[in-house]
């Protein structure tokens, strides 16, 4: 059949809220890089990923990738459900399969599933095809199991460029990072998550934690976060709702 008839169909699915053009982007960027000797003069979307929003309601995202483990991802979400906290999933595609009854809770619970792609690797080290078959793969396996599309995706280790950024756009995708590291993936006492967390937080921004095995004190971390957000007047909320609460903010 050849590369293009077994790629067309899925830039179809995903690009049809982009129309034609839209179908062409995708279609030229599996077979030319990005151009970027014009970088400079596109919108901070197409050349940043989204950080956090301009907003001066006191709401915040958190945020978790989950990338492996059976036990820390269950602790997150019976802490979230149990204190009413929304929060938003960004879950790869190969710990989705393997725990699709865990992720089909997370939808019903009412908690926002997006995507943390397949393979975690550096985005930047892979072809414009590379990156768009790594979040396709996700795309459908999330799909399966929760009945929607994601619509946002963070790249492992945080890592794009303006040329990922194109090609995961082209797909329907956004790039999202974070605004607030609470850096506890690298388990450095609950006392520093949380002051990395409260220190840092501000209006509108997106917190990135993890709710994978290796992350050994998140769940010790987050009750307090959560009460001492709520002591100064902080809502999370998904990450889509935090969208429709301001101006989202691209940068690099």
């Amino acid at each position: 059949m050849g590369m293009f008839g077994t790629v067309l169909p899925r830039v179809r699915r995903r690009t049809a809220r982009a129309g034609l053009a839209g179908l062409i982007v995708a279609m030229l960027s599996w077979v030319t890089p990005v151009n970027l000797a014009s970088a400079a003069s596109v919108p901070p979307s197409d050349r940043y990923s989204l950080r956090d929003v301009t907003t001066p309601r006191k709401v915040v995202a958190l945020t978790f990738d989950i990338s492996w483990g059976t036990v820390m991802p269950k602790k997150v979400f019976d802490l979230l459900k149990s204190d009413h906290v929304e929060a938003t999933f960004f879950v790869s595609g190969p710990w989705a399969r393997q725990n699709a009854s865990l992720v089909k809770d997370f939808a019903q619970s009412g908690y926002e599933v997006e995507s943390h792609g397949w393979a975690h690797v550096n985005y930047t080290s892979l072809s414009n095809q590379g990156v768009q078959d790594n979040i396709l793969k996700a795309d459908q396996v999330i799909y399966d199991i929760t009945g929607q599309h994601p619509t946002f995706v963070r790249p492992p280790n945080g890592d794009f460029s303006p040329r990922t950024l194109a090609a995961t756009k082209a797909i329907g995708y956004t790039t999202v990072t974070w605004g607030t590291d609470s850096l506890d993936w690298m388990n450095p006492g609950v006392s520093t998550i949380v002051r990395r967390v409260m220190t840092r937080i501000h209006p509108g921004d997106i917190v990135l934690l993890h709710a994978s095995d290796t992350c050994k004190q998140t769940d010790l971390a987050l009750p307090t976060i959560i009460r001492d957000l709520r002591a100064q007047g902080y809502q999370c909320v998904t990450l889509k709702a935090l969208l429709k609460a301001g101006v989202p903010n691209y940068r690099g």
